[in-house]
């Protein structure tokens, strides 16, 4: 079973082995023009486009978003999102997410 990372898990740090994958989710609801993005270290992790999930059957009703990142190489990264209306800036961040990992071979 592949291990979940959520809101609950900001500021923690988790052990992977390389090969070894993990699920990001994290709410969203594209509707508002805010949104999560993701930067992280390729050389160590590789991460899966991303994937946005409704929750709502109704219109502009919200979900999640979810990332499939699997540990490549062995090292210690962290993995940094924000959530903010691209377009506008960083005085549009609303929220940070921050996981550190290690990676063991």
């Amino acid at each position: 079973m592949v291990p979940v990372l959520s809101v609950a898990d900001n500021g923690k740090t988790i052990d992977l082995r390389v090969g070894h994958p993990v699920l990001l989710r994290l709410p969203e609801n594209p509707s508002t023009g805010y949104g999560w993005t993701l930067d992280a270290d390729s050389r160590l992790v590789e991460i899966g486009e991303k994937r946005h999930v409704h929750s709502a059957e109704t219109i502009g009703g919200g979900g999640e978003s979810q990332w499939s990142i699997k540990a490549v190489a062995p090292g210690t990264t962290t993995l940094r999102l924000k959530h903010w209306r691209e377009w506008e800036g960083e005085g549009s961040v609303t929220e940070r997410y921050e996981v550190g990992v290690v990676i063991s071979a």
